[in-house]
């Protein structure tokens, strides 16, 4: 039962997921799923104003292979470059580039029990920040709150897909014990049949030994008859 509620649990966050992604929102009205701090951190072109956001429970890698393919689908290559930096070169973000083209740089981390992605837009002359472009750095929180839902979705799909292979365990695990419960009755049966022939028989051979008894006590009558008429003839 626990594991059912479970299942339509996931079943429906992704449900909601697609809908809000298909109408280009993944995040809730009124609701902050994520939290996307700005702060200035270090990356290949010095210190600069930075969109962080951390990401519970997943691993670096797993992040990084979903932002390729989340950046790439503004239309920019990503580049790996030193101490694993993230570079895509002239991305079209519409909200953060207003008819501009963006370099974005990314850096993914471990921290805690999954990965803290820090995301850097520039805007040429200027990286994104709040006090300078406060519109679209309102933009760029949401471009980073879709993709942080975007990799939840992504562990509760992999959440599923481990859930459905335990219930599929289970299920093989109950086809196997049902079916030695079916052999186990098989051999009670079997068992069953063997013990009335043996009731059956334990019957007959009393049965025969009473009468081999019989025949033994007349047989024996016998022979000391004829033992005797043997002595009258001596």
């Amino acid at each position: 039962m626990k594991k059912s509620v479970l299942l339509f649990s996931i079943a429906f966050f992704l449900v909601i997921s697609d809908v809000l992604l298909a109408q280009g929102d993944l995040t809730p009205k009124g609701m902050d799923v994520f939290q996307v701090k700005e702060e200035t951190r270090y990356m290949s072109q010095g210190n600069n104003p930075a969109l962080v956001v951390e990401l519970p429970q997943a691993d670096p890698k797993l992040v990084a292979k979903l932002w390729k393919k989340y950046i790439q689908d503004y239309d920019a290559k990503v580049k790996k470059g030193k101490e694993g930096e993230l570079f895509a070169d002239d991305a079209d973000i519409p909200g953060i580039g207003e008819g501009n083209t963006v370099d974005v740089y990314a850096k993914i981390k471990d921290s805690g029990d999954g990965s803290e992605l820090s995301v850097w837009f520039y805007l040429g002359g200027a990286y994104l920040q709040s006090k300078m472009h406060p519109d679209r750095f309102k933009e760029g929180e949401r471009f980073m709150e879709q993709f942080a839902i975007m990799v939840k979705k992504e562990l509760i799909e992999q959440e599923v897909k481990a859930e459905e292979s335990r219930l599929k365990e289970l299920e093989n695990e109950l086809k196997k014990l049902e079916r030695d419960n079916e052999r186990y009755h098989q051999i009670i049966a079997e068992a069953e049949k063997r013990i009335e022939q043996a009731k059956a028989d334990i019957e007959e051979n009393e049965k025969a030994q009473k009468d081999t008894q019989k025949a033994l006590e007349e047989q024996r009558k016998r022979v000391e008859e004829v033992k005797d008429r043997l002595k009258k003839i001596e």
